[in-house]
C-alpha cells in the first residue's frame, strides 16, 4: 500500500513530469505527497569551480563557495515554491525540503519514511549527454530499498501494466508490489517472462497465476523466447502498457542490475515509465 510518496525535483524538464506521476498518484492513491531538492555538495566542493574563480581574478575566491551556495539556495527555494505552486493547482498539499549533501545520499535518507520514490529518468544537465542515464538515477536504482519510478520526459496515465517475471526473489518482490499497486489502482496486469526454455516458462507462469488469482485482479500471462532487452522494449513500445515494473538483482539477465543488463538498457531507453523494486 503506498501512501507516501517522494519525488525529487531539481528544474529540469524530467523533474517537472516527474512531479506530474506523483502528483497523479498521489491523488489515485490518497497518498501524502513529498518533494525534495538537494544542493548538491559535490557540485560546491568542486576544484574546478575553485580554480576558475582564482583564474577570474576574485581575491582569496572572495568566498566564491559561499556565493554560489547562497545561488544554490535561492534556486532550490524557487524550484520547491513552484513545485508547490504545481501540487496547489493540481489540489494537492505536499510536504517540501531543502536539504544539502551528495544527492543521491540524501534521497536515500528521505526514502526511509516513505514508500515510493519518483525521480525523472536524466536530471537537469542531460542536454550535455542525451545517451547517459542520469547518474542520480542510475545511482538510486542501486541504492534505495523502497521502490523507485523512473519517469520518461512525457506523462500520461497508466491504463494497463507489464510486470517482468523470472521466479527470482527480485521478481516475487516486483510481483508483491505490482499485485497490491494494480488493486489499489484498479488496473490490469500483464506478467511476461522471457526463456528458451518453454516448459520452464510455464512452470513459472502457473506458479504466477496461483499466486495473483485470490487478489482478484484482472490479469493474464504471456511467455516469450529471445532477448530480454529486445522483448521488454517492444512490447512496451508496440503493446498497450503504460508501465512496466521489475525486479533488481535477480538471478537473470532480466533484473540484474549491474552495468550493461537489461535492466539499465530497459531504463536507459524505456519511453514509457518503469518501477524497479528490490528483492
Amino acid at each position: 500500500m503506498i501512501k507516501h510518496i517522494l519525488v525529487s525535483v531539481d528544474g529540469s524538464e524530467n523533474s517537472d513530469t516527474a512531479l506530474t506521476f506523483g502528483i497523479y498518484l498521489a491523488k489515485k492513491l490518497n497518498a501524502t505527497l513529498h518533494i525534495q531538492h538537494v544542493i548538491d555538495v559535490v557540485f560546491l566542493e568542486n576544484p574546478f569551480l575553485h580554480d576558475l574563480s582564482g583564474a577570474m581574478g576574485f581575491e582569496p575566491f572572495m568566498d566564491f563557495s559561499g556565493k554560489l551556495s547562497d545561488s544554490l539556495r535561492q534556486r532550490g527555494t524557487q524550484i520547491l515554491a513552484d513545485a508547490g505552486a504545481v501540487c496547489k493547482k493540481a489540489g494537492i498539499e505536499c510536504k517540501q525540503y531543502l536539504d544539502t549533501g551528495i544527492v543521491t545520499k540524501e534521497i536515500c535518507e528521505r526514502e526511509k519514511l516513505v514508500d515510493l520514490v519518483v525521480i525523472g529518468q536524466k536530471g537537469v544537465n542531460s542536454q550535455f549527454d542525451r545517451k547517459i542515464l542520469g547518474s542520480t538515477t542510475e545511482g538510486l536504482t542501486r541504492r534505495l530499498t523502497k521502490p523507485l519510478l523512473i519517469s520518461p520526459g512525457r506523462f500520461q496515465e497508466f491504463n494497463r501494466v507489464l510486470l517482468a517475471y523470472d521466479d527470482s526473489n527480485g521478481s516475487k518482490k516486483a510481483m508483491e508490489f505490482t499485485v497490491g499497486f494494480c488493486k489499489d489502482m484498479n488496473l490490469p496486469l500483464s506478467v511476461v517472462t522471457v526463456n528458451k526454455d518453454e516448459s520452464v516458462s510455464l512452470t513459472i507462469l502457473n506458479s504466477v497465476k496461483s499466486y495473483i488469482e485470490p487478489y482478484g485482479i484482472v490479469f493474464d500471462t504471456q511467455k516469450k523466447s529471445g532477448n530480454a532487452e529486445n522483448v521488454l522494449k517492444s512490447m512496451m513500445d508496440n503493446d498497450p502498457y503504460d508501465l512496466l515494473i521489475m525486479g533488481a538483482h535477480g538471478h537473470s539477465r532480466i533484473v540484474e542490475l549491474v552495468l550493461g543488463s537489461t535492466a539499465e538498457y530497459v531504463i536507459r531507453n524505456m519511453n514509457k515509465p518503469v518501477i524497479v523494486t528490490k528483492g
